[in-house]
């Protein structure tokens, strides 16, 4: 089954949050999933409740015990850095090859599987690798997270440019962001006409889930 993959324009847009709620309102119409985040950096066992692995094993009521968080996030660093720079800090060696391997063998059979990437689309997430990479190994189909600040729109492009512009967007929108939302994704829409471009509201992430249900009949095909 072709999994979904969650990745971003760059760090810090809400990538993890967006994903945790649209995981809660799956989960509350009935249906399951398994969530994947091969790769983490900045992960402080001592505030684990603060880790994006635990943030997403809570909105998928995954059990928190040791070997639930190994099975969701094998490859843990310390350093809040790419993963590549965080893997040398620990001289720690993370090659592309395993990740894929690792993935292929966790995506589920009989539900949908969701993996997030670390960082943006263009990104290392391993010393051999970026996120597209990986997205291309598994050939996933991916869910690109863009924000609402100013330049939003040369990186979301951009990052389409580089996925084919096929590809699903949730813009999600800063409360202190000076861009109207609707614009931006106008905007973008004009310029990548084969992207789904919606926008986050986080009063309503089930508005969401008919984007994510036509990505999961994709991958039932």
């Amino acid at each position: 089954m072709r999994p979904l993959f969650f990745t971003g324009t760059g760090t810090d847009i809400g990538k993890t949050h967006v994903l945790c709620e649209i995981i809660r309102a799956w989960r509350a119409s009935g249906r399951s999933m398994r969530v994947l985040k091969p790769v983490i950096s900045g992960f402080d066992p001592s505030a684990l409740n603060e880790t994006d692995t635990i943030r997403l094993m809570r909105a998928n009521e995954d059990a928190l015990t040791g070997e639930g968080v190994q099975a969701v996030s094998p490859w843990r660093f310390r350093a809040p850095l790419s993963p590549d720079l965080a893997a040398r800090k620990e001289r720690r060696e993370l090659a592309l090859d395993k990740i894929v391997s690792w993935c292929l063998d966790h995506i589920s059979r009989d539900m949908p599987t969701v993996i997030e990437g670390a960082g943006g689309v263009m990104s290392p997430i391993a010393s051999d690798g970026l996120n597209l990479d990986l997205i291309r190994e598994l050939d996933a189909h991916p869910v690109l997270v863009a924000g609402s600040y100013l330049g939003t729109i040369s990186h979301t492009l951009t990052a389409l440019r580089v996925l084919d512009g096929r590809c699903s967007v949730i813009l999600n929108d800063h409360p202190e962001s000076d861009t109207p939302i609707a614009e931006t994704a106008r905007t973008i829409s004009r310029f990548a006409p084969r992207a789904d471009i919606r926008v986050f509201d986080p009063a309503a992430p089930e508005a969401l889930l008919d984007l994510f249900e036509r990505a999961a009949e994709t991958l039932l095909d």
